[in-house]
């Protein structure tokens, strides 16, 4: 017969709180899926996305034209235009390029007012959708005007970091591997593994850092009053980790997909179409999954561990979020007669 092993007290305690952790967040998110319409929201997000790539086409356009501007850029399109097509066909592409110069500033314009007002109802919709995931009753709702504000505020700082991490994954990879390696570096290999492998992790921690700060600011800043930063740093890690893994998966597919001619190249193009998309609804989806999860790590603070839609302890019922990181909110055990204290509500 074989002796039951005993493990020490601390490795069972460990093992039973994770135990109690992992049953508390699957089945809250179970529950919580089901309550908040996550994936309608994440459609939502998804149509906004998608109807803001409009103004961004427009604007790349003006952009283009304003580039054109310059003689010797315009001269090297222009010779490279006749090249590659017959008379006729080229200079009617020409004239369309010489318009697209004259126009270039008023394209600009336009496309510029366009993609601030797209990213407008792009945050007013994630604002509502981040709002919906943190809908317990310690959160509040914003005024219509203040909202507004708040939205614009949101569009820079959360557009900045986004243009960076998805910048920093879809450029500098090639411009590490055409030009740094293949011009600086040479040919000798141990130091072009040594290179690569270092510019592989940078490459994937630095956006990683970059999204996790750009989730955690939706997360905490966008429920009112504030989570923990705690709370919120669970959710926006969690969700970076996935949203990370799916960026590098599109990343990898829009750089080795389109090569070929004729029907092998448009058949390439419409499966990356296909694939943008799926990728922009994927991201909703895990935008809110982090929302809830942050949620559920804030409403089991505050709940000491009930699960949504329990009753909220007597003792602990005047308690909300904390705006400070760090500190525990503290409970009132003073005054021992409840005599006051309001009835408990649901969370």
């Amino acid at each position: 017969m074989f002796s039951r092993i005993e493990l020490p007290h601390s490795v069972r305690k460990a093992l039973s709180d994770l135990w109690a952790t992992a049953k508390y967040y699957s089945y809250g998110l179970y529950l919580e899926l089901m309550d908040k319409n996550v994936f309608l929201w994440a459609q939502a997000i998804a149509f906004k996305v998608l109807v803001t790539i409009v103004p961004i086409v427009i604007l790349a356009t003006g952009i283009m034209g304003r580039a054109l501007q310059g003689n010797d850029a315009f001269a090297a399109v222009t010779r490279f235009i006749r090249e590659l097509l017959p008379g006729t066909h080229s200079q009617q592409l020409i004239d369309f390029l010489m318009q697209l110069q004259d126009a270039s500033a008023t394209i600009v314009s336009i496309g510029g007012v366009g993609l601030f007002l797209s990213a407008m109802s792009l945050f007013i919709t994630l604002r509502i959708a981040v709002s919906n995931a943190f809908e317990q009753t310690w959160h509040e709702q914003r005024s219509l005007w203040w909202g507004y504000l708040f939205d614009i505020r949101m569009v820079i700082q959360v557009g900045i970091l986004f243009l960076l991490t998805v910048g920093l994954s879809m450029f500098v990879p090639p411009f590490v591997n055409d030009v740094i390696i293949a011009q600086a570096i040479g040919p000798e290999r141990l130091i072009q593994w040594l290179w690569k492998s270092a510019v592989w992790i940078t490459g994937l921690l630095l956006p990683l850092l970059l999204t996790t700060a750009m989730f955690f600011q939706l997360y905490y800043f966008v429920p009112k009053l504030h989570p923990r930063m705690r709370s919120a740093l669970v959710g926006a890690l969690l969700a970076a980790v996935l949203w990370e893994a799916a960026k590098q998966a599109f990343t990898f597919y829009a750089t080795y997909v389109g090569y070929g001619t004729g029907t092998e190249a448009l058949g390439s193009t419409f499966g990356l179409i296909v694939a943008f998309v799926f990728w922009v609804y994927y991201s909703g989806i895990v935008l809110m999954i982090g929302a809830v999860v942050a949620s559920l790590r804030e409403h089991r603070h505050i709940t000491a561990g009930g699960l949504p839609g329990t009753e909220l302890p007597t003792q602990l019922n005047s308690l909300a979020p904390n705006n400070d990181a760090g500190e525990e909110a503290d409970v009132d055990a003073e005054d021992g007669s409840d005599e006051h204290a309001p009835p408990a509500r649901r969370v």
